[in-house]
């Protein structure tokens, strides 16, 4: 009897095993929509509440929180990465134009000067110019089949993006209808204690928030921030702005992808003032005031809130974790690894915290 009964746990396990690699397979092609508008949604859920209680209908509810989330988070993304995508063609038509007329001659001729400007010895200047023009037609190649890849990739991703948003959207509703419904589920489902499945739960719900608030609260400030002096220098405020706030939530480099080669344009420009304006609202205001001073002070008060210091957040608060598991992010799943990235790193943090609690007895803390 103990046999047969052995046989048919091991049976429903593999049947259950089967089930879930089953339908990883089939919801493949969605899996990071789903990830996506579940990490908005469980960051937003609270608001979602709010709303519920004023309008007494979880559909209403849903879709209200699904377009807010959406004209605040997701369509500024999206206008951007269009915007980018019509100024990147147009600049790659000027840019082959400019490449096909280049000749290595006259490709060195144009470096010499600014090789002169780099306080290196005359031998070292000489050995560089020699280099440049042994290479040149090289680098001219090299600089045209860039242009074409980033080109193909801005474009080729725009359409997936489109579709992705729309997944994410449509997700997002359920989400939020059915939220408490899916993690009851889930509690009743899983082997563990509900005490673990509740702290699982709690700390991917605190990081989803303290994410996704702290990184929208430096975006904004680094947007408003830089447009306000675009449009003063007479530069496009509104799509530079935006481009500094979706830049701005990759970490260490950040807002630098967009000042730097605003300074260069306005340099080549000769308005030196004007790159002195950049340079110090850059550097000093975005690069250092909002983000390595207001994004600290973001996380702490967010967790604070949440009653979430001290539990878990790692991630969050740890500046090695952070880069790493946000560029890890960034290389596996795009743009949106953005997210990914720490949200995944802490929820293996959290399970690893949960086996230690749970085995605690069978480990050597000696």
């Amino acid at each position: 009897m103990r046999t047969q009964q052995s046989l048919a746990e091991s049976f429903l396990l593999i049947l259950l095993l089967v089930a879930i690699v089953g339908l990883l397979w089939l919801f493949s092609p969605f899996l990071e929509a789903l990830f996506f508008a579940m990490i908005l949604a469980t960051a937003t859920y609270a608001i979602y509440q709010k709303v519920l209680c004023k309008v007494n209908s979880e559909n209403t509810a849903s879709a209200l929180m699904s377009v807010v989330v959406f004209l605040t988070v997701i369509a500024p993304v999206t206008y951007l990465i269009l915007e980018v995508g019509l100024q990147v063609g147009q600049v790659y038509g000027e840019a082959q134009r400019w490449l096909a007329m280049q000749t290595p001659q006259t490709f060195v001729d144009m470096n010499r000067n600014l090789i002169h400007i780099i306080p290196i010895p005359d031998a070292t200047q000489a050995q560089l110019m020699q280099q440049l023009q042994d290479n040149a037609g090289k680098i001219i190649k090299f600089a045209q089949e860039t242009i074409i890849f980033l080109v193909k990739g801005v474009f080729g991703n725009t359409t997936s993006f489109l579709t992705f948003i729309l997944l994410a959207i449509f997700a997002m509703f359920f989400f939020y209808r059915d939220g408490h419904k899916i993690a009851q589920h889930i509690k009743v489902l899983s082997p563990l204690e509900n005490h673990y499945d509740k702290m699982i739960m709690s700390r991917f719900s605190n990081l989803s928030t303290i994410l996704l608030l702290s990184v929208l609260g430096v975006a904004v400030a680094q947007g408003i921030t830089f447009a306000a002096v675009a449009w003063l220098l007479g530069l496009p405020g509104l799509f530079l702005g935006m481009a500094i706030a979706v830049t701005s939530f990759i970490p260490v480099v950040g807002s630098a992808l967009i000042w730097i080669p605003v300074a260069i344009f306005l340099t080549f420009q000769g308005q030196y003032a004007e790159v002195g304006v950049v340079v110090f609202v850059g550097a000093l205001i975005n690069g250092f005031l909002i983000d390595n001073i207001l994004r600290p002070v973001l996380i702490n008060r967010i967790s604070a809130s949440l009653n979430a210091k001290g539990e878990g957040m790692e991630v969050a608060s740890h500046t090695m974790m952070t880069i790493l598991s946000t560029f890890a992010g960034l290389i596996h799943f795009g743009i949106i690894g953005l997210f990914f990235g720490p949200v995944i790193a802490a929820l293996a943090i959290t399970i690893f915290d949960v086996y230690a609690l749970k085995h605690s007895d069978l480990l050597d803390r000696t």
